[in-house]
């Protein structure tokens, strides 16, 4: 029996569709069972579960053999999924694997307290005694939905990124397919996977909406002091604010642009192109 914590986020949802398809045995732990079941759909196995609450963990992890643990942003991250793998060990599950942040973001000194708390729980999951696989998925093309409503209603796109800066974007559907792979085959134990698109850039993203939207569209590159107030204006908590500056400043020195194919290898499928996300997604890009 599979476990997977995070099902209802872009990542769990695609693994849940990759195990559906592959027949594979596993439950969902997840807060709110009948908005899950919106979401998941009837014929996924759902179970109450907080990360917050050791006892609801204890319950869903009775006979599990794996787990799969992907979450949020949040102040308290290394507090929950320390919850998590302390519950799976205390539970005997065999394999665990976690779904953390980008390589360059994780250290024990980072800026953001998200990748302070990717690293400790990372150093937990190796010291717990248990089988791990850690993925380590770059920043995710879902996240540019983020300048739909600016690209759809005003034909530009706002980025405290220089354009030209080195990106190797991933789709989160491309990372629940690696997760599903990992835990239906042998052979990921120890292992920590980095896992990215093809090499790009701002510029590709908006030449590609160009000429698929067929109206230009402008890159605009506030300072980051800019960017801070506005994201400071909409009331953004400060943790955030700060978190979303350090990803930024990392881009900027090409923090996000290695390229690796652990998505080929891990699912015999080349990640998708920044070409098809767009494609995919067009009716959040068009006015």
């Amino acid at each position: 029996m599979i476990v997977v914590f995070g099902a209802t986020g872009n990542i769990g949802g695609a693994l849940v569709k990759e195990l559906s398809a592959k027949g594979a045995r596993f439950k969902c732990g997840v807060r709110d069972v009948e908005a899950a079941k919106g979401k998941l759909g009837d014929t996924v196995e759902l179970a109450e579960a907080d990360l917050g609450n050791r006892a609801s963990l204890d319950a869903v992890l009775e006979g599990a053999e794996k787990v799969f643990l992907v979450c949020g942003h949040s102040p308290v991250l290394a507090d929950l999924e320390g919850n998590a793998v302390e519950a799976a060990k205390a539970a005997g599950v065999k394999h665990f694997v976690k779904c953390s942040g980008s390589t360059a973001g994780i250290t024990p000194d980072a800026e953001s307290v998200v990748g302070r708390a990717h690293y400790a729980s990372e150093q937990a999951l190796k010291a717990s005694g248990m089988d791990y696989t850690i993925l380590q998925p770059n920043l995710f093309f879902q996240t540019l939905l983020g300048q739909a409503p600016m690209i759809a209603g005003e034909s530009k796109m706002a980025m405290p990124l220089a354009p030209d800066a080195p990106l190797s974007m991933i789709d989160t559907r491309d990372v629940g397919a690696v997760a599903a792979a990992v835990l239906t085959s042998e052979g990921h134990a120890g292992q920590t996977y980095y896992l990215s698109g093809a090499a790009s850039n701002l510029n590709a993203f908006g030449a590609e909406l160009t000429k698929q939207l067929g109206r230009d569209i402008a890159i605009m590159t506030p300072p980051l002091e800019a960017a801070k107030g506005m994201m400071e204006q909409r009331g953004m908590p400060e943790w955030l604010v700060t978190h979303q500056l350090a990803m930024m400043t990392l881009g900027g020195t090409g923090g996000f642009g290695e390229v690796s194919d652990n998505v080929s290898k891990l699912t015999g499928n080349a990640p998708r192109t920044l070409a098809a996300f767009v494609t995919d997604y067009m009716g959040a890009f068009q006015a």
